[in-house]
């Protein structure tokens, strides 16, 4: 019992509403022309979804070709989600008996990853908390001399890696595209229409081991320079801009891709595992790429599609030619069904809140 609650309280994914002034109602109209939505006190939309999500962690010599990754043992999550006037509530569960089939070649990973996103008129916000403790080295046979007909993985059980990251674009033609029509799924984007996206970034990256990151294996020792260590932290502000486009094909058929690259600053510290080496600490810039990608079905009752979002936050370390990569991402399926309510549902606080 204690497992299940666990995992319905990592399921709580997304808790997104939006609140507009009257002046903003009566200064912002979509073209209907190109987007429907499905947002008034009489709409409601249901899903089903399945969601698989990941976090892997890079380490990288810009002298090698070879890269360390570790990577989390991905599990599927199995939810149910509601829809209604802006406001999008989602419940998974995971499954014990659907995820242990490979937990003694790959681990087991424990994880909480909670993700709210705000879709406003003319902005989008995004705020991101993931910790994940559990990893494997996906690729040792790159860089380690762990024997070719060895295919197992080696396990790093006590690998914690946990990010905060918050971002605000501006969508300069919210107007003709919309966000929500592939990621909330409460809107129908019928024709195709794209926008230039401008923001900015804040993110947070901790990770910690109980010995050092690099293997005691390493084919060559002076590989991130025989830095030998087992925690760092980065904290990284930049400004941020991309552009989204969903293409629409015959009304109904829909490709969205959106991507976005930040530029900023980024202060970095390392703890060193061995008594022989001191600790690091450092400025550097940082450029960080993030994308959302959907394609589907959608209708005015009815959509199907699948959708991924991720985050690639890179690091320059004040380890010479030494980099380090986050990477926490979402693959998941959504099958959505609309209703046109008889009257409104009454939700007092709710109502009072988006009003």
């Amino acid at each position: 019992m204690k497992y299940m609650i666990l995992s319905v309280a990592i399921g709580l994914s997304a808790l997104s509403y939006a609140q507009p002034s009257t002046a903003d109602v009566n200064a912002f109209q979509q073209d209907t022309t190109y987007i429907e939505a499905f947002t008034s006190p009489l709409d409601l939309t249901t899903r089903f979804y399945n969601s698989v999500k990941y976090s892997r962690y890079t380490i990288r010599d810009n002298r090698y070709a070879g890269r360390l990754q570790y990577r989390s043992n991905e599990n599927l999550i199995l939810g149910l989600g509601v829809s209604y006037r802006k406001a999008s509530l989602n419940l998974g569960l995971n499954f014990p008996f659907v995820n242990s089939w490979d937990q003694e070649k790959k681990g087991k990973t424990k994880y909480l990853d909670a993700q709210i996103h705000y879709y406003l008129d003319h902005y989008v916000f995004d705020a991101w908390l993931s910790t994940y403790k559990g990893y494997f080295l996906a690729n040792p046979h790159s860089l380690t001399t762990q024997p070719l007909d060895d295919d197992s993985y080696p396990i790093r059980p006590q690998i914690r890696n946990t990010n905060l990251s918050f971002s605000l674009m501006r969508i300069l033609n919210s107007k003709k595209f919309s966000f929500r029509s592939t990621f909330a799924q409460d809107e129908w984007q019928k024709k195709s229409a794209g926008s230039l996206l401008i923001g900015a970034e804040y993110n947070m990256v901790f990770n910690s081991a109980d010995s050092s990151f690099l293997p005691s294996n390493m084919k060559n020792p002076d590989f991130f320079s025989g830095y030998d260590f087992k925690k760092n932290a980065v904290f990284n502000v930049g400004i941020n801009g991309g552009y989204g486009h969903t293409f629409v094909i015959a009304r109904h058929f829909f490709i969205t891709l959106i991507g976005t690259v930040s530029v900023g600053g980024a202060y970095t510290m390392m703890t060193s595992a061995s008594d022989n080496q001191d600790d690091l600490d450092g400025l550097s810039w940082n450029a960080n790429y993030s994308s959302k990608v959907g394609m589907g079905y959608n209708s005015k009752t009815f959509y199907i599609g699948i959708a991924t979002v991720q985050a690639f936050m890179t690091n320059h370390t004040p380890v010479d030619f030494g980099k380090i990569t986050s990477n926490p991402g979402n693959v998941r399926i959504n099958i959505v069904k609309r209703f046109v309510l008889n009257k409104p549902i009454d939700l007092p606080i709710l109502n009072k809140i988006l009003d």
